[in-house]
Parts: C-alpha cells; sequence; structure tokens
C-alpha cells in the first residue's frame, strides 16, 4: 500500500490487523526505515536487492553512501537480465502475477523498465484500458467500483488458480492513500473481508503487507510526527500455520522492535525462495545472504547492533532519534536559512533546471536542531522557501571554516503540480517551475 504508516495504518486499519494478530499469528514490525525518498528507491531495494540512491551518512559520522546502481543509468537501461525478484521465482518454477495501479516502480520516471513480461499475469492493461475508453470507465464509475477492490479481486482469483502450483503475487495499491489519509479508513471492512474470504489458503503462504513509505498526503509533512511516519511505513508478516508458534516465529516476533529497511525483505524473499526449502523451512540461523542480497532474513536469527550507522539507510531518512537540541537563535537561525536557500538555488543551477525552476529565497524556519561533535556542530535544518511556500530540509555542518552542506535537499510537504514541469527528472520535487502557482 503505498504511502501507509505504520502508525497509519494502526489507525486507519484496527480491524484488520487485529484480524490477522490474533487469528492469523501475523508479526507487525514497528521499525521498517524507507532508504528514499520515493516509491522507486524503496521498490529497487525490495524487487531487486539495491539501491539507485546514495545518501549522506552526516548523522553518524560516516562517507557518504555509494549507491549499488546509478540511477539516472539504471534508468536508461532495459532491467531484463537483472536479478528481479519475481524473474528469480519465475525461473523455479512458480506462477507469476503484478497489480499496480500506478506507474510501475521499474518505470517510474519515465524509465525503461522490462522488455519482457514483468510476470505471468498483469493487471495493468485493464487499469490503461480503463483510461483510454470513456464507456469502459463510465461502467465502472456507475457501479461504485474502487480499484483496490478491483486488485484485491483479482489477487484472489490468482490466489485459486493453478492448483497445486507455488504462486508469487505482487499487488501494489497507490491510489487508496497516496493523496490522501482519509480514504483508506472505509477499506479496513474491505481488507478483513479478503483475508476472512480466502483465510485457507493464506494459511499455506507467505504474506507481506507493507508500505514503501509514509504518508505526504494534506502537508502531513508539516507536522514533526508527519515528518517520522513519512519514514516509518508499515510493515505486518504473515508466515503459513504449520510454521506459527515455531523458532522462525519466534525470530519474527524478536524482531518486532528492530530497525529494518526493505533490503531485509529482500533477503527474506531469496530465503523462501532459494535456502529454506532445502531445510524444511526449519533453519533459523544466523547466515550471511551473500550474494543472493545485501539484506538479512527476517526468518533467521541476526547478529550485531542494527542502527543508521550499521544499515545503509541515508542520514537523511533515519528513524532513529538522536541527542539534538533545538536551535533558537535568531541570528544563527536566519544565517542557517539564507545559506541554505543560496545553497539550493546553486544546485539547481548546478543541475541545469534554473530555466525550468524559479529561484528560491528563505522565508522562515520550521525547526533547526544541533547535534555537537568534535570540532564541528551538525545542524538538521528545515525551512520554509518561497515563492513555492515548500517545506525543505537538509543537513549543514558548521565549523570554524564556515557552513558545508552535509546531505541532499528533501521536499517534506507536498508539492502538488509545482515541479511538472521536470516530469520524470529526479529533482521534481525541489522544482517550483518558472509558470507554476503556490498549490
Amino acid at each position: 500500500m503505498d504511502s501507509v504508516s505504520s502508525y497509519m495504518a494502526k489507525r486507519s486499519l484496527p480491524k484488520t490487523i487485529k484480524y490477522l494478530e490474533k487469528e492469523m499469528g501475523a508479526v507487525q514490525m514497528e521499525f521498517l526505515n524507507k532508504i528514499g525518498y520515493n516509491s522507486r528507491p524503496n521498490g529497487f531495494a525490495l524487487a531487486f536487492g539495491k539501491s539507485i540512491e546514495g545518501g549522506s551518512r552526516a548523522l553518524v559520522g560516516l562517507p557518504p553512501l555509494v549507491p549499488d546502481w546509478n540511477g539516472t543509468q539504471i534508468c536508461h537501461e532495459h532491467l531484463d537480465n537483472y536479478s528481479y525478484y519475481l524473474f528469480d521465482y519465475e525461473k523455479e518454477g512458480y506462477k507469476t502475477m503484478v497489480s499496480d495501479d500506478g506507474p510501475p516502480i521499474v518505470n517510474h520516471g519515465k524509465c525503461r523498465g522490462f522488455q519482457r513480461r514483468e510476470a505471468d499475469h498483469q493487471w495493468r492493461p485493464f487499469d490503461l484500458r480503463r483510461k483510454d475508453s470513456n464507456k469502459f470507465k463510465k461502467s465502472f464509475e456507475d457501479s461504485c467500483s474502487e480499484r483496490h477492490l478491483e486488485m484485491l479481486d483479482y489477487l484472489e482469483k490468482f490466489m485459486h488458480a493453478y492448483p497445486g502450483t507455488p504462486k508469487v503475487a505482487q499487488t501494489w495499491m497507490t491510489r487508496l492513500a497516496h493523496d490522501t489519509l482519509d480514504d483508506i479508513f472505509h477499506a479496513d471492512n474491505h481488507f478483513t473481508n479478503f483475508f476472512q474470504k480466502n483465510r485457507r489458503v493464506i494459511n499455506k503462504s507467505f504474506f507481506f503487507i507493507l508500505g514503501d513509505h509514509g504518508p505526504t498526503g494534506q502537508n502531513i509533512g508539516r507536522l514533526r510526527m508527519g515528518q517520522y511516519e513519512n519514514l516509518n511505513p508499515f510493515l505486518m508478516v504473515v508466515i503459513p500455520a504449520v510454521y506459527r508458534n515455531s523458532s522462525m516465529h519466534a525470530e519474527l516476533r524478536n524482531k518486532t522492535h528492530q530497525l529494518m529497511t526493505n533490503f531485509d525483505l529482500h533477503a527474506t524473499l531469496m530465503d523462501i525462495l532459494k535456502l529454506q526449502p532445502n531445510a524444511s523451512f526449519a533453519d533459523t540461523g544466523y547466515r550471511d545472504m551473500m550474494p543472493l542480497s545485501k539484506g538479512s532474513s527476517l526468518l533467521r536469527q541476526w547478529r550485531g547492533p542494527r542502527n543508521c550507522r550499521t544499515l545503509p539507510i541515508p542520514s537523511e531518512f533515519c528513524l532513529c532519534q538522536y541527542n539534538k537540541t533545538e536551535v533558537t537563535q535568531a541570528a544563527l537561525k536566519h544565517m542557517l536559512g539564507h545559506y541554505f536557500a543560496t545553497q539550493f538555488n546553486s544546485y539547481l543551477i548546478k543541475q541545469h533546471l534554473d530555466r525550468s525552476c524559479q529561484m528560491q529565497h528563505y522565508k522562515q524556519t520550521f525547526l533547526i536542531t544541533k547535534l555537537e561533535n568534535w570540532n564541528s556542530t551538525l545542524y538538521d535544518v528545515a525551512v520554509y522557501l518561497s515563492p513555492s511556500n515548500g517545506l525543505f530540509s537538509a543537513f549543514i555542518t558548521g565549523s570554524k571554516a564556515g557552513f558545508e552542506m552535509s546531505s541532499r535537499f528533501i521536499r517534506l510537504d507536498r508539492y502538488g503540480r509545482q515541479g511538472d514541469c521536470l516530469e520524470g527528472n529526479p529533482d521534481k520535487p525541489l522544482c517550483h517551475c518558472i509558470r507554476a502557482t503556490t498549490s
């Protein structure tokens, strides 16, 4: 479910969560940490086990993260020859299915994606047909049809197809929660009914219900708690009934309050496919998952501390709460705000975006906190810029030599159509197009 956080799921899907926990032994993971700004980098970590964005590690005093793949370069390549988890499952005899009601992550940003079919069954052509035919679209609107219900119906049909053949399905619901915090509430009964109706099949399956990142709709990013939620996508795991109350189930429960990423989910998918079948799904001992995956399987013991120093999590997305103090000196806030805006504009110029995007100016401070180091101070800066009235953040290091940028720029609130002139460009959230309004 796109844009659904851990807390958001608890608020909006209480009946579903209760049913999954009480009746199906589901385990909710409280600290899944996103590793990228939007769906594409988070989806690549899950589906390919690879990062396509780097990131600052200033918060933990380490050099920047270097991405596994260059995001721009990989966008212009076809991905058929890379290790994609659905292709890996297909090679082992699984039937595959994909349904998306938005652009697939491999095509997001006008990227090439795959030349071949992504799966044996794809829902996307049906969705595109609806967009191209007003009569077709109207027939569904008149019947009060909703995308998530159609996708659940498609998933249910696939789950009951191919008796005796292993199956893997990916359902990515975007429209339900991407732009609003409200619509998902009414879907609680829909999801509960789906799990009740298909309990027999799910009891024989591994089932992962998750978000790619938390919400951005309705400017929740202008609240400090909203910023936290955006970093903490929802994750709940159901394992086959035969393994519940086993050592595997115990390992899952042990990880409820441990930090994890989509790299760990990718490792889990590889464990289920490549390793656990040979051990009758009873091997919970520690195992380095390389070269299958850079993550750690949720079904196995973990070793060592898990935090933003030991995991590949950019500092700008780190869930961990460090002992930062708020900056209250007006003069310092003013200096940091103007430095932020100057560097922001320099970045746009460096990326040759100044002919498309307006230069921005410091408007006011939302919040600046600091973390003292031996010879420097790391400032976590969140400010409003004009004319976009957007809320942006970045890390800035201050020392005797002056200020220095220590991370990329991040847009914290909704940008609507302000960046439409950069469609397909990863810097779209930073752009206030020359002819754009503030809405």
